[in-house]
């Protein structure tokens, strides 16, 4: 794996099928709304070894006329939505704040989950978003500090490790004093 630490980060290796499916979903959703990934996945981009079950897709305002577009476009595109819901009511989903989940049809195994922001994080992973440029195609992910500073708050033996993973791995390219606002706002401490 090659990565070159800057704006944007610069990452080439080669594809797993989990990065195949993010960018398929990338490719969707990015023609309706701003998005950016956070969470597990974002380790994962940067090579820790670990499974995840669901990507997390953090997406900005959407109408509802885009957003019947894209669930019919997801169709066309061999998607399908694992919510028991039409696309009317999976608008209604987000609107209310909750998770949609989209895999390749007939599949369970990886998913997206796809939500609105429900908090000031998650609106200031959106508006702050990082570009990755993963072997020439460009995906956003969440701040690292406010990924890392997340991660300590989840609190999970795995999101403690997430979180480990990316101090160690941008050590010397992290903003120290942002790092410790958002884990102050989150009520937990930077244990590294």
């Amino acid at each position: 794996m090659e990565i070159k630490l800057g704006r944007p980060i610069v990452l080439n290796r080669e594809l797993s099928e989990l990065d195949r499916f993010v960018l398929d979903v990338v490719e969707l959703i990015e023609k309706y709304t701003p998005y950016v990934i956070v969470s597990g996945y974002v380790t994962i981009l940067f090579g820790r070894s670990r499974g995840t079950e669901d990507v997390d897709f953090v997406i900005g305002e959407i109408s509802e006329q885009k957003f019947l577009k894209m669930c019919w476009e997801a169709r066309i595109r061999g998607f399908e939505f694992l919510n028991p819901e039409d696309c009317r009511g999976l608008y209604e989903m987000l609107v209310e704040k909750m998770g949609i989940r989209m895999a390749r049809r007939g599949e369970i195994i990886p998913n997206a989950e796809i939500k609105s922001p429900k908090d000031y994080f998650h609106r200031e992973a959106l508006e702050d978003r990082i570009p990755v440029e993963l072997n020439d195609r460009r995906i956003y992910i969440s701040p690292i500090e406010l990924q890392i500073a997340y991660k300590l708050y989840l609190g999970s033996d795995k999101d403690f490790e997430d979180a480990f993973f990316l101090y160690e791995l941008f050590k010397g390219h992290l903003d120290e004093a942002m790092l410790h606002e958002y884990a102050k706002r989150l009520g937990v401490e930077v244990p590294f």
